[in-house]
């Protein structure tokens, strides 16, 4: 006989919430590069009718954000608990320490078999999936772990490089070499030509079971069968590597988006007058319609990896896991597509930084958003509290349960949200959002502030203004004080 639930339905609160219930699972979900940009947050351009769907049995974190917006080291915050200035991951090149009990070892330690598929902490895009490589692994988290090998943008289909426009040949070449290396069982190895990170590719339908994100959900759904045939509680987690560039999606993901309506992000011409330099990164020019249709691309594959979570979703309900199942949706950071006529994530923008997050836990109602700052760091405690698993003493986020039985509650404790990068850090609260880069061999110390009730696109610095200067004040000691607080304790 199944498992079951014993639910019991919090009156105070607005949700159901898992007392002395057998054993949970959990399906952990994390996108790549995915910005908080989907139909049911009020994107008007961007459609992901599954996740919107999933919303409603769900509550929403409007207000979610990463600890630090690259690849690793905010995976390596969000399993191991801990701020990037604690666990020691700065850049690409790290992950947690193996003796650091991570949350999916967490779950192991208490009876649990914990798996991943595809990318969970740092692999890099497209060469691991390419190779069919672990990357940065945290080997110690799992009982089991499985890579997806695909063939990326050397899908066959229509393909625009924008940094080599006149010239796909090169990805036709780089086919080859991956089909005779995985022929021969030879390493892999890319040519530079095909190395872009601004391609949009759009893939025949009939070949969308070659790409890496449907590939992951296969093999998750026959990971979900064994468990609901062994019913021994799992801690599953999938990880999407789409909308990661390149930015790939069926020619049915693509028809949804039309180039002429895709926003272009115009910026005042004078835009970097008030910038300093350790703001700007990965700053490109690139045309107008370039910028469309890369930002078309980025929607599409959005779309495409929404689908795939529509699978994922609907054979837990055909398994009857559903029931029993905590389901995490989120994103390891965000994007940027031309805002500042910069790209890709390293930064404090709002774009780079804002994610998306929704918790469904069975039994409760669903269909509720809460609008406190959360943090990414927080997962580790709220999940191990869902499903009643004892607290690590080594993880500094904050359970996020009392949100979610009552999502209008105020998070007086930690009302703000603490974002890190290689040279600085982030505040960002109910009406600001500030960023400070402390003095360095290259650059003298350096301040933005913005007001995001007025200017939520970020164009107006106000940290220069001395009318600010009480508001400056104040926010800089508070981000002193969480700068100290993420330290190693």
């Amino acid at each position: 006989m199944k498992r079951s639930l014993k639910l019991i339905l919090l009156v105070l609160g607005s949700a159901a919430f898992l007392q002395g219930a057998e054993k949970p699972n959990v399906l952990f979900v994390i996108s790549d590069d995915l910005s908080y940009n989907l139909g049911g947050m009020g994107h008007r351009v961007c459609k992901t009718p599954h996740l919107d769907a999933f919303a409603k049995s769900s509550v929403t974190f409007t207000r979610a954000y990463t600890q630090f917006p690259l690849c690793a080291p905010s995976r390596a915050s969000l399993f191991s608990g801990q701020y990037p200035s604690a666990n020691g991951i700065m850049g690409n090149g790290g992950n947690v320490a193996e003796d650091r009990v991570t949350l999916p070892r967490h779950f192991q330690n208490n009876g649990y078999w914990a798996a991943r598929v595809s990318k969970i902490y740092h692999m890099g895009i497209p060469v691991d999936v390419l190779q069919g490589t672990n990357g940065g692994d945290h080997e110690p988290s799992w009982n089991e772990r499985f890579n997806i090998m695909a063939m990326e943008s050397m899908t066959r289909g229509k393909i625009v490089d924008y940094l080599n426009p006149d010239d796909p040949k090169a990805f036709k070449k780089e086919r080859k070499i991956w089909e005779e290396a995985n022929e021969s069982g030879k390493p892999y190895k890319m040519i530079p030509e095909a190395r872009s990170q601004f391609t949009v590719t759009e893939v025949a339908d009939k070949d969308e079971g070659l790409l890496a994100d449907v590939m992951a959900v296969d093999k998750a759904i026959e990971l979900l069968e064994q468990r609901a045939e062994d019913e021994k509680p799992f801690f599953l987690a999938v990880g999407f590597v789409r909308p990661h560039f390149p930015f790939i999606g069926t020619e049915s993901n693509m028809a949804h988006y039309d180039i002429d309506n895709i926003e272009y992000p115009a910026f005042p011409e004078n835009d970097f007058d008030d910038i300093p330099p350790q703001a700007i990164n990965s700053k490109m020019e690139f045309s107008e319609y370039a910028i469309r249709d890369l930002r078309r691309g980025y929607y599409g594959s959005i779309t495409h990896m929404d689908e795939q979570f529509g699978r994922l979703v609907a054979e837990l309900d055909n398994l009857n896991l559903r029931d029993n199942t905590i389901v995490v949706f989120v994103s390891d950071h965000g994007y940027m597509i031309g805002e500042h006529s910069m790209h890709k994530k390293s930064k404090l923008w709002e774009e780079a930084i804002h994610v998306p997050l929704m918790i469904s836990v069975p039994g409760s109602e669903g269909g509720t958003r809460c609008n406190e700052f959360v943090e990414l760091v927080d997962l580790y405690p709220t999940l191990s509290e869902l499903a009643g698993l004892p607290a690590d003493p080594g993880a500094q986020g904050l359970s996020l349960t009392g949100l979610m039985k009552n999502p209008s509650s105020k998070r007086d404790e930690k009302p703000d949200a603490y974002i890190q990068v290689s040279k600085g850090h982030g505040l960002r609260t109910g009406k600001w959002a500030f960023m400070w880069y402390p003095k360095s061999k290259k650059n003298k110390e350096a301040f933005m502030l913005y007001d995001m009730e007025k200017d939520p696109k970020q164009f107006n610095n106000l940290a220069m203004n001395p009318e600010y200067a009480a508001v400056m004040a104040e926010l800089k000691e508070r981000l002193e004080e969480r700068v100290e607080a993420a330290r190693p304790q």
